[in-house]
């Protein structure tokens, strides 16, 4: 037999993804989010970084004012990842000087920056990084959603969120990406805590089943930090029983996958 392509591989498994999502918070999305100033960049949440590449990131960006020296910036609509967030959405016309929420993804670097002149900020031309960053909404190009499945990491069963070497406390709020291998025919049973909302070192494929989010033939499933919760509940869902417990050391949930179809 052939080996697949990864373009080939990319595509069945985006059109194997759970639902479509923009990426950018909704009106009715009540996570906790950061708030940041105008020269923040993700090099302050230690997000800047390969083992982050494909996953997106969510902040708010503070109201400013016309007299706010802007930091510089590179590129147009593609930015170096140590860029000033907020003055790079500013020049891609995705907020104004009241600020607003915004999500980036973190990308490989691009080969070069062509600067410009935008909504009243100026860029300059760059040459290569290794890392970039684009702004994601409603308007995101389907090879932006192929980036993302590309870099998801793919975990076993019996991986904790805890050991995936992005379970750093400052991103209470945001949300990761993971490939979950298919199940293996004789699984062990391990322990989960929760329902719906489950302990910050829940084994991520095994609590994405008991959420309804995947089944045992693996996928993508998406998971969103969240803050400590005193009392979790077990309970006996597709397949998966999971106990009673504490998330005092934070928690995680599932949400839809955000990519495109």
């Amino acid at each position: 037999m052939k080996e697949c392509s990864k373009s080939a591989i990319v595509a069945a498994v985006l059109a194997a993804a759970l639902s479509v999502g923009s990426g950018t918070a909704s009106a009715s999305d009540t996570r906790a989010i950061p708030e940041i100033d105008w020269k923040a960049s993700l090099k302050k949440f230690q997000f800047d970084h390969d083992k982050f590449v494909g996953q997106r990131f969510t902040a708010k960006c503070l109201p400013t004012s016309t007299r706010q020296k802007f930091k510089d910036i590179y590129g147009t609509n593609v930015y170096p990842s140590n860029n000033s967030i907020c003055t790079a959405a500013l020049h891609a016309g995705k907020i104004d000087l009241e600020g607003g929420v915004v999500t980036v993804q973190l990308n490989p670097g691009a080969e070069s920056y062509a600067g410009s002149s935008q909504n009243g900020i100026d860029s300059g031309d760059l040459p290569a990084t290794q890392r970039s960053i684009v702004f994601i909404d409603e308007t995101t190009s389907p090879e932006i959603d192929e980036i993302l499945v590309s870099h998801a990491p793919r975990i076993g069963w019996d991986i904790q969120f805890t050991k995936t070497g992005l379970a750093y406390r400052q991103l209470v709020g945001q949300r990761f990406t993971f490939n979950c291998h298919p199940a293996p025919q004789n699984m062990r049973e391990r322990i989960v805590v929760g329902t719906d909302v489950y302990e910050y070192s829940s084994l991520v494929c095994r609590a994405a089943v008991h959420a309804g989010k995947m089944t045992t033939d693996g996928g993508l499933v998406t998971v969103q930090m969240g803050p400590r919760q005193k009392n979790l509940v077990g309970s006996i869902r597709n397949g998966i029983e999971t106990q009673d417990g504490s998330g005092r050391n934070n928690t995680i949930s599932f949400v839809d996958n955000p990519v495109q179809r």
